[in-house]
Parts: structure tokens; C-alpha cells; sequence
């Protein structure tokens, strides 16, 4: 693709230390990355086959929560896999854990998760602001931290009070 046509949208973004609309138009070529996302999935196992990480959920990379959910995603199965005593148990109890959660997740991203914080910010005062408190009184910016920590399972009551992933010596599970 021609540098040039997406200059439009950096036209703004020349700055003392950086001419970013410069830097588009000196190069020779650039490449589209497009962001992926798609619809939550209905389900994620098929059979013996079960999806993790972005084949079950792709989603915007806001906050980290595609790497760090494809983690839990894999805990998770491991978990499950040395629980049951049948793949398709194991499965079963994997996507009923791990679907609603990632569900939620994929919505909160499309609302750009905590980033929505940069628009907001925009809005409220596009000419800048001095002070945070300016854009975001009393404890908004802590709320919307909050509330997506909450949904992604890292704030501390979820971190401090779940289950443990780890599996007791000598438990059953596939063989």
C-alpha cells in the first residue's frame, strides 16, 4: 500500500521532536495490520477439538487481555485434563468455565476496555488539560480501572479468593 494513503489521518500529528506526517510520506512502503475481531463464538469445542486463546476469542488488544486470557485459557485445560476422567468431560468443563468470562471480555474490548479513558479524556477537554481531575472528578479513573480488572479476573478479590489451577499429586484425570 502507498504510504500516502493513509496519511490523512496523521495530517495533525506534527510535533516539535516528531513530523510524523514526514516520516508517512519518506517511506517507500507500508503494510496493513488489520485489527481482528470477531463475534463471540456460540461454542468452542467440536468433537475432541476445543479452541483457546484468539481462535475462541479474538478481540482488541486492550489491556493485554488477549495474551493474558489465552493463558488462563490453557490453565484452565491443562486443569480440567488432569480432573476428569473423559476428553469429552474435561472439554465440556473447560468451555462452561472459560466461554461466559471471554464472552464478557470481547464486549468490554469493543468498548475499548480501560482505553476508553483517551477518548473520554477528548471529549471532555480536547483542548488538554492540566490536572486529570479536570477530565475525570472523584474516583471515575479508579472505577474504570476497576471494573476491567474485575472482568478480566485479576482485580484482588477475584486473584486473593478463586480456586487454585493447580492439581493435587496422584488425581486422576486422562490417561
Amino acid at each position: 500500500m502507498a504510504p500516502t494513503t493513509f496519511l490523512h489521518h496523521f495530517a495533525d500529528l506534527a510535533f516539535d521532536w516528531l513530523d510524523v506526517p514526514a516520516l508517512i510520506r519518506t517511506a517507500r512502503e507500508a503494510y496493513v495490520y488489520p485489527m481482528v475481531d470477531r463475534d463471540p463464538l456460540p461454542r468452542w469445542t467440536h468433537g475432541a477439538v476445543t479452541l483457546l486463546g484468539d481462535a475462541a476469542h479474538a478481540m482488541y488488544p486492550m489491556g493485554s487481555n488477549g495474551a493474558t486470557q489465552s493463558i488462563v485459557d490453557a490453565r484452565v485445560l491443562a486443569r480440567e485434563l488432569a480432573l476428569r476422567d473423559s476428553l469429552t468431560a474435561a472439554l465440556a468443563a473447560y468451555e462452561a468455565e472459560r466461554l461466559p468470562a471471554l464472552t464478557r471480555i470481547q464486549a468490554s474490548a469493543r468498548r475499548r476496555g480501560p482505553e476508553v479513558v483517551i477518548d473520554l479524556a477528548h471529549q471532555r477537554a480536547p483542548g488538554g488539560f492540566e490536572d486529570v481531575a479536570e477530565a475525570f472528578p472523584g474516583v471515575e479513573l479508579q472505577s474504570i480501572s476497576e471494573e476491567f480488572a474485575r472482568l478480566g479476573g485479576f482485580d484482588p478479590e477475584t486473584v486473593n479468593t478463586r480456586p487454585s489451577l493447580a492439581v493435587p499429586t496422584g488425581t486422576g484425570g486422562l490417561r
